[in-house]
């Protein structure tokens, strides 16, 4: 079981809303299915959440509806409850969205570490503002208006930059064009971890 943990992969997806998270998100983990994985959306969760009739939930949903960044605390919350509870810590990882602050990149390096797994590897797809703008307001979500899209694209420099910036000091650091059909994305994405990681990386099935 050591070996087996020490083997396990975690891959922390970052980029504007709308970047195509989710999408490529799901192809890795569509990937590494053979492996043991899950998919951890904090946006997911947080959605889930604000459906809740509690004072979180309330508090939860306003934040989304402006498209304010949550507090690190409950955005840590809803990936280490599964990581502890879910039985995360045995099998892969593909984070989407998550961890967005500095401080929230070293909550999950020392929870990595506790665990006796490799330290998470960050996947940034980059995609410009404008083309973000476009994509967001064509899914017309319903948190997607567009003062909380202006929001979420305000904070996104101050808040997650750092983080994208301390991944790449650290060496773990993967940047994609985001700015391309998401099949040319996910085909850069497959290299990319090929290349870093060799044998370990699973070949496409046949």
């Amino acid at each position: 079981m050591e070996k087996e943990v020490k083997e396990k992969l975690t891959i922390a997806i970052l980029g504007r809303s709308g970047c195509g998270k989710g999408t490529q998100a799901h192809l890795l983990v569509n990937r590494l299915k053979r492996r043991g994985v899950i998919h951890i959306s904090t946006g997911a969760l947080l959605r889930d959440l604000m459906h809740d009739s509690t004072p979180t939930g309330h508090i939860t949903r306003s934040i989304m509806e402006r498209g304010r960044l949550h507090p690190s605390w409950i955005a840590a919350y809803t990936w280490l409850k599964i990581i502890i509870e879910g039985n995360g810590a045995a099998k892969d990882l593909v984070f989407d969205g998550a961890p967005r602050r500095v401080w929230e990149v070293k909550l999950l390096d020392e929870v990595m570490k506790w665990h006796g797994r490799p330290l998470p590897i960050c996947l940034y797809i980059d995609v410009s503002r404008g083309e973000t703008m476009r994509r967001l307001l064509a899914r017309k979500r319903a948190d997607d208006t567009v003062a909380a899209i202006k929001s979420r694209l305000d904070y996104f420099p101050k808040e997650v930059v750092p983080a994208l910036r301390y991944y790449k000091k650290e060496g773990r650091l993967i940047t994609i064009n985001g700015n391309q059909a998401p099949d040319r994305v996910w085909k850069e994405i497959d290299a990319a971890f090929g290349k870093r990681l060799g044998k370990q990386w699973p070949r496409a099935s046949r």
